[in-house]
């Protein structure tokens, strides 16, 4: 192999950009913050596999999950995310659960210690 060329990687990464994935409309997501919660609605369905990132989520969110955590765990920026989030909560793939304006000032704060120590 040439000296001055890489190695191919078995794994290319992400062949699409994260704008590329299919949103349908422009959904909302001004209600949607880092720890909002979303639960499946349903399970992954054969025609989920088409939408890999829709998929991931829909496996991925069933036990509740904030939207950072979605995010993560998919590997996708945090705004695509709440976008995909957001259009999945319209088509009711996804419900909302608990959002963080429902918790108090300072167990924002204690939980964001707990999550950071678990670390």
């Amino acid at each position: 192999m040439d000296a001055g060329r890489a190695a191919p990687e078995s794994d290319p990464g992400r062949l699409v950009r994260p704008f590329a994935i299919g949103v349908d409309g422009a959904p909302a997501t001004s209600g949607l913050d880092l720890l909002t919660r979303v639960v499946a609605r349903r399970p992954p369905g054969d025609d989920d596999h088409m939408r890999p990132e829709r998929e991931s989520l829909l496996r991925l969110a069933a036990q509740p999950q904030s939207v950072a955590e979605l995010a993560a765990l998919v590997g996708l920026p945090l705004s695509v995310a709440k976008l995909l989030i957001a259009d999945m909560i319209e088509s009711r793939d996804l419900a909302l659960c608990t959002s963080a304006s429902a918790v108090p000032g300072d167990d924002v704060l204690h939980m964001l210690l707990d999550g950071l120590r678990a670390l």
